[in-house]
């Protein structure tokens, strides 16, 4: 009897020890639009930010350009490399596309909620939101 409790009481720890207590954040993953960049609307615009969580990379089409840049997360911070990207002339977007990528490279976190992508800056303020 007493070998049969130890080996319960072994079973229980095991699978207990199993049991991860990490609550991990993810990342964001697959493809947003972004719905405005600092406190400008983009609509119509439709910037792309696909997101490939396996090969840390994030990449879409801007909005004449398309673009690649690579991302690490950690706990809820995230940080995105300079981004590379096509050269097409671009009158109408010159400036949103270098506000775009100017939010990619002063991301300091991110929050998800119920789909909806907030990029956050050092003092904690929305400078890219994706749905």
């Amino acid at each position: 009897m007493k070998t049969f409790a130890v080996m319960l009481l072994l079973v229980f720890v095991s699978f207990s020890a199993c049991k991860s207590t990490d609550k991990k954040i993810k990342g964001p993953k697959g493809e947003y639009i972004v719905a405005s960049i600092k406190k400008d609307t983009v609509a119509g615009k439709e910037i792309q930010l696909i997101f490939d969580e396996e090969k840390g990379q994030v990449s879409g089409k801007a909005v004449c350009n398309s673009y690649s840049a690579t991302y690490v997360v950690s706990g809820n911070n995230i940080k995105f490399s300079p981004a590379v990207s096509t050269k097409m002339m671009c009158p109408e977007g010159t400036s949103i596309e270098y506000n775009f990528f100017q939010a990619l490279l002063n991301a300091k976190t991110f929050s998800l909620k119920s789909n909806k992508l907030s990029l956050l800056d050092a003092e904690e303020q929305p400078i890219l939101i994706a749905k």
